[in-house]
């Protein structure tokens, strides 16, 4: 069911979606389930704390690789898709080179601890 639009503040411990009848905190390390289901779509679930049952949501958003980023290394580090750079956008990589910033993979990140 589309809820609506509203603006998201993104940090590095959480996603926050102001929709104006029913606002979203996420903290990353209160998900249970994380994923990228289409190009721009970020997929979550968590138990709901106001009624307990388990609520899944989509957010349709240019960042949902970012939120998926971020939910995966602070929640999620064993996560196949970051470990295999399935969030990254197609040809990123190719497209870094190409403009001078070879990225590295977020594989060799998480093992290295970031170095």
């Amino acid at each position: 069911m589309v809820d609506g639009s509203g603006e998201i503040t993104v940090t590095t411990r959480k996603v926050y979606f102001g929709h104006p009848k029913c606002p979203l905190d996420l903290a990353w390390s209160g998900l249970d389930t994380i994923d990228l289901v289409a190009p721009e779509v970020f997929q979550t679930s968590f138990r709901n704390i106001h009624n307990g049952r388990q609520t899944t949501v989509q957010l349709h958003t240019p960042w949902a690789s970012l939120l998926f980023f971020l939910a995966a290394v602070t929640a999620f580090p064993a996560h196949p898709r970051l470990l295999g750079r399935g969030w990254l956008p197609p040809d990123f990589e190719k497209r870094c080179t190409d403009i001078g910033r070879p990225c590295r993979p977020a594989a060799r990140l998480l093992l290295n601890r970031g170095r």
